[in-house]
């Protein structure tokens, strides 16, 4: 039992005895990496880099050295791979001179970081960016002849992170914009990402929507680009230079952040691969007010309301109330294009109203007109005596269709001044130079009626047929132009 335990004693010194001394092996060569921004995005940007970024400072610490010809190894560790050397000999030896340092960059030693030439790795990712980790780079030498190791294994880190897209600000989301003859649109964006302005580009991206239902993110898949340009500003100046915008038309744009690619290597990655939100917008013409209202057809129930408009596509609301001071009410829809007229019915007779007329635009801008003031016609009120000296009131109404009536055959004997005769749905009151008896009259008279406001028009008759009840049964009553 003691012999056993002295055995796995001696073996367990002497193998922490050769880690020691590996541990302190004091290698010939020393190798000293930087690493540098812009950082390099993938190992495939490793082997097609054009600048330098990667720095690796070697030196043959021995005095007396002839020249050191090496062999150099590499690694790149991430958090979800590591990819490394298949053979050193994939590339010429470098050649030290002793005490000298020799300094390399990534141009050199392009051939190491081959697709061909590493293991541990899918073509996927070889090719595509680093993902977001700790990125380790590994360099070893090699002496070229013995192949044994002449440096240690050095490792240089980066955090390599991805930053989030720009965020859009101006104009906002869903606003409408007033096309103003010349065209002048300011565009602007916040940046989200921790380096320089100046190392990223911005990609402008705008399309024409289909319809206003169209989804911006739809038209950003299926519609072909309108127009695009790039930047480094985070503002952008829609201009006359621009292709003109339509109006009417709604349109979505968006922003692509791209980092500014030195020859294979970037400063920075961005998720959704640098493309922000999308905001629509809409271009349309002013809205202008319908104006030029004028009434027409006016009688005690009814009046039609007319106007002229100088928008295109405008829909349009008549809204009526009765004085000044009362609520509106919404009497009708237009559609845009329509016949610019509308009637408006079960109107109050005898009543003061004001109407106006909304324009409604696309953009959802409203305008009204000024109110226009209009009464209707009074069925008309006039004083007057008949043959047994009693006052009575008699109405005339222009327009109204009287109700079918059987009229008496009993012609009126005698008519005088003052008295009242009715015709149809008109009264009017005998004024003078009658003639005529047995029913067959000849005269003058006078009769009320309302065309915008309340006018006495003379009327003449000859030889008219009146019954006993004062009713017209036959012959015409004229306007009197003498």
């Amino acid at each position: 039992m003691h012999i056993v335990r002295k055995y796995i004693f001696i073996l367990a010194f002497i193998l922490g005895s050769r880690e020691c001394i590996n541990a302190q092996i004091n290698y010939p060569v020393n190798i000293s990496p930087v690493i540098f921004q812009p950082f390099p995005s993938s190992i495939q940007y490793l082997n097609k880099a054009t600048i330098p970024s990667l720095m690796l400072t070697i030196t043959n610490k021995t005095y007396n050295a002839t020249s050191l010809n090496v062999l150099l190894g590499v690694t790149v560790k991430t958090n979800s791979y590591q990819a490394q050397t298949k053979s050193i000999t994939a590339m010429s030896p470098i050649t030290l001179n002793g005490n000298t340092p020799t300094i390399i960059t990534n141009l050199d030693i392009a051939t190491l970081y081959s697709f061909s030439n590493l293991s541990g790795i899918t073509i996927a990712q070889y090719q595509n960016n680093f993902p977001q980790s700790t990125i380790t780079f590994g360099f070893v030498l090699y002496d070229a002849v013995t192949k044994r190791q002449v440096s240690q294994n050095v490792n240089y880190s980066i955090v390599y992170t991805y930053n989030d897209p720009p965020y859009l600000t101006l104009p906002s989301d869903k606003s409408v914009i007033t096309e103003m003859g010349i065209q002048n649109i300011l565009f602007q964006w916040q940046t989200r990402q921790s380096t320089f302005a100046n190392e990223v580009q911005y990609i402008f991206q705008l399309v024409q929507m289909l319809d206003a239902t169209q989804n911006p993110q739809i038209a950003f898949i299926n519609n072909p680009i309108y127009f695009t340009d790039s930047t480094f500003s985070t503002t952008y100046l829609y201009g006359a230079k621009n292709p003109p915008l339509l109006p009417e038309k709604k349109y979505a744009w968006r922003i692509q952040a791209i980092p500014y690619d030195y020859g294979g290597f970037i400063n920075t990655n961005f998720s959704n691969n640098g493309y922000s939100n999308i905001y629509s917008f809409g271009y349309n013409t002013p809205c202008k007010v319908p104006s030029q209202l004028v009434i027409s057809g006016l009688d005690s129930a009814k009046a039609e309301v007319e106007w002229t408009s100088f928008t295109e596509n405008q829909s349009f609301v008549v809204s009526i109330r009765k004085g000044n001071t009362g609520p509106w009410t919404d009497l009708s829809s237009i559609a845009p294009n329509a016949e610019e007229r509308y009637q408006m019915t079960n109107l109050i007779s005898n009543t003061m109203y004001q109407v106006v007329v909304k324009g409604v635009c696309n953009s959802g801008i409203t305008v009204v007109s000024d109110p226009l003031e209009f009464k209707t016609n009074n069925p008309g009120l006039i004083s007057a005596t008949n043959n047994s000296n009693t006052t009575v009131k008699i109405n005339a109404s222009c327009g109204q269709i009287p109700p079918v009536k059987t009229y008496s055959q009993v012609l009126l004997s005698e008519l005088h001044e003052n008295d009242i005769i009715t015709a149809n749905d008109f009264s009017i009151l005998i004024t003078g130079q009658i003639t005529g008896t047995k029913g067959v009259f000849s005269g003058k008279g006078l009769i009320d009626v309302w065309i915008g406001k309340e006018f006495k028009l003379p009327v003449s008759f000859q030889r008219i047929k009146i019954n006993k009840n004062y009713e017209l049964i036959e012959g015409e009553i004229s306007m009197d132009t003498n």
